[in-house]
């Protein structure tokens, strides 16, 4: 009931491209949570020294709406950096998820293989008892891959009720006073 070296050469090179996505995956998701942040962060510097050189120049009407004004371009900002890092993290886990249920099919594989050779090793009454192991097996993996769409179904929910709060926060302006010279 072993193996053959065909067997476990094909489950080796699967296991290694399971690896392999799974890893691209994380390097893309590590590159582009990277480039996220720096962006996050040159676009806070630019908007710091924009509020800075208005107090700078002597426009004190910016000093009174300076806290309001900051919190309200940093909560919108903010949301919008959660929202781009909780979409690049749900492609993420989508991909865990996908490269989870593949190898779980390799191992499928691997135990279908000795099925096989042990129902071509086996005396005819045995054939009963394998059957029922492989119809388990064919259930189980048939769970595993509802259970796994049902995963990520939940984690395209989660980001598209991310992407609504983000928006929502985003959508919130800072409203605009009147300045008490004009009202003179």
């Amino acid at each position: 009931m072993y193996l053959s070296a065909q067997d476990i050469a094909h489950s080796r090179d699967r296991t290694l491209n399971n690896l392999l996505g799974l890893s691209a995956a994380c390097f893309d998701a590590g590159q582009r949570l990277a480039e996220l942040f720096s962006a996050g962060s040159r676009e806070a510097i630019q908007q710091g020294s924009r509020q800075w050189s208005q107090f700078g120049h002597g426009q004190l009407e910016s000093v009174s709406q300076l806290p309001t004004a900051l919190w309200l371009e940093h909560s919108s900002r903010a949301s919008r950096l959660l929202d781009a890092a909780f979409g690049i993290l749900g492609e993420t886990h989508k991909a865990l998820i996908r490269s989870a249920e593949a190898q779980v099919r390799v191992f499928d594989e691997i135990v279908f293989a000795m099925l096989d050779r042990a129902h071509k090793a086996s005396p005819w009454e045995a054939e009963i008892a394998i059957g029922a192991l492989r119809t388990t097996l064919q259930a189980a993996e048939s769970t595993l891959h509802d259970v796994s769409a049902a995963a990520i179904e939940t984690v395209e929910v989660a980001e598209q009720e991310s992407r609504q709060l983000s928006q929502g926060l985003a959508e919130s302006k800072p409203a605009r006073r009147r300045s008490t010279r004009s009202a003179a």
